[in-house]
């Protein structure tokens, strides 16, 4: 039994990725994701910008509606490939991984749907 307890304090690495398909234009899709601000999630109450909001090492405060406040440090933003980069630095209150580093990239679909004008293809890799 001691020895199970002491395995799950062991850290481990882990990733998430999941994906979806947008009606909506590349560019949009960009637009809304590239701030790093959460405008279109449902559960941020708001963010906080400090920083240029185009620069790497900037952060972002994300405040959640459940009052958990987290600080981001962009670590990418890159035009050419749509994608950003973040890690969390700070988390209150605390949460039980040690690290987390995000990105989040936005492609065109280039055959969309039936009677779908546009539509984009969006993904986000969270690695703990």
């Amino acid at each position: 039994m001691a020895a199970e307890a002491k395995q799950n304090d062991i850290p481990s690495s882990a990733r998430v990725w999941e994906s979806a398909v947008l009606n909506a234009s590349v560019d949009k899709v960009w637009e809304a994701v590239r701030e790093v601000t959460f405008k279109w999630a449902s559960d941020v109450k708001s963010t906080d910008v400090n920083g240029d909001v185009s620069a790497v090492g900037g952060t972002r405060c994300v405040n959640y509606n459940d009052g958990m406040k987290q600080t981001l440090q962009i670590m990418e933003i890159s035009d050419l490939r749509r994608s950003v980069t973040y890690s969390m630095v700070t988390s209150e209150p605390a949460v039980i991984y040690t690290s987390r580093t995000d990105q989040i990239q936005v492609r065109e679909v280039t055959n969309p749907a039936e009677n779908v004008k546009e539509q984009t293809f969006i993904e986000w890799t969270s690695d703990f």
